[in-house]
């Protein structure tokens, strides 16, 4: 009889445990830094002095540096940047988040293998349908702490494409050259959040990732809410152009010529010189 009572009492606990895990879910709260170097954002001479290059440069610093909260649960996620009440913006800060991947809503579902992101560009908002790429990570034995979360490391090789972009009154067209690398995704996870979720397109571990840096960019977890007392909603987002990757990324290059048009493209400098302007930066 002992017997019989010690398993049910351990079905009633396993019962109760899987009801849990299914309505497990919470809030995270992100920050972002990139390291940019001021030789990755030129301006030709004959457009801007170097003292007006510097000032750019330092106005870019503050846009590379966002807060986003991760609403997840074991299956689904929303990504979504936190507004700010007062956001200084420059005409070329829509191309900076497209190239650093940022901006917009990212959802994605881990069981269906799914991912929207919708954004917004040049005032058109866009819904940018694709399958998840799930990263081969390598489970390490080093461990940190995050927070009050005991974290640990994982490795993974990820491909990425190194765009260069340069705008000249030489010509009407946008020069773009594109290299593939291979950079190291550097991620920390934590057992003690049972979720196979984490920032951006990132997920895969077995533990909520709360941190993870991938080239130049890193982004670190500051908070997290599990289990709110308002439970959360987590909905697709369905508003917007649905385009794949590679039509979305084609706009951009449209787009980019308007960009030219706006700043020095088509026009000469007092000496009689082209202006040119020239974008470099690595995902």
């Amino acid at each position: 009889m002992k017997t019989v009572i010690t398993i049910c009492i351990s079905a009633l606990l396993l019962a109760g445990f899987t009801t849990t895990a299914q309505d497990f879910q919470g809030v995270a709260t992100y920050h972002t830094s990139v390291s940019l170097n001021q030789d990755d954002f030129k301006i030709d001479s004959n457009v801007a002095s170097a003292e007006q290059q510097t000032a750019i440069f330092k106005m870019l610093a503050p846009m590379l540096k966002k807060e986003y909260n991760l609403t997840f649960s074991k299956t689904e996620s929303i990504y979504k940047e936190v507004e700010k009440l007062e956001q200084n913006s420059m005409p070329f800060q829509g191309m900076l988040d497209n190239f650093m991947g940022e901006g917009g809503i990212f959802y994605k579902n881990i069981k269906a293998e799914e991912s929207l992101k919708q954004t917004e560009f040049f005032g058109k908002v866009f819904l940018i349908t694709d399958t998840l790429d799930k990263l081969e990570w390598k489970l390490g034995k080093e461990s940190k702490v995050i927070g009050s979360y005991t974290c640990y490391k994982a490795t993974a090789e990820k491909k990425v494409i190194e765009m260069n972009i340069e705008t000249s009154a030489e010509s009407d067209d946008v020069k773009q050259d594109t290299v593939q690398t291979t950079i190291t995704v550097t991620a920390w996870y934590t057992p003690m959040i049972p979720v196979s979720q984490g920032p951006g397109k990132y997920f895969g571990l077995p533990g909520l990732i709360m941190e993870v840096s991938d080239g130049r960019q890193t982004i670190l977890c500051s908070k997290v809410v599990l289990n709110p007392e308002n439970k959360v909603s987590i909905d697709k987002p369905k508003d917007g152009k649905v385009v794949t990757e590679k039509e979305y990324q084609e706009t951009v290059r449209k787009k980019m010529k308007e960009f030219q048009e706006m700043y020095g493209g088509g026009q000469q400098n007092q000496s009689g010189g082209n202006s040119s302007i020239k974008i470099q930066i690595p995902n």
